[in-house]
């Protein structure tokens, strides 16, 4: 059998209570279909960044372009 390909994928989608709200949005189809045949790397920026689970929501403001709005 060959190596499964790595992919990033968000903790939450995987079915880990990492959510702002303390919950999850697994994912069913990613998890047990596409699971088969590649291997998850889980990811959540916030928690890695030491937020802690329940947190206040956020909301990104601004532009990722200068001079737009």
């Amino acid at each position: 059998m060959t190596e499964k390909i790595k992919i990033g994928i968000s903790r939450c989608l995987l079915g880990e209570n990492v959510r702002y709200d303390g919950g999850h949005k697994l994912d069913h189809y990613l998890v047990y279909t596409l699971g088969r045949y590649v291997e998850w790397v889980p990811v959540c920026p916030e928690v890695e960044y030491g937020l802690p689970v329940p947190r206040e929501a956020m909301h990104l403001t601004g532009s990722a372009y200068p001079g737009r709005r």
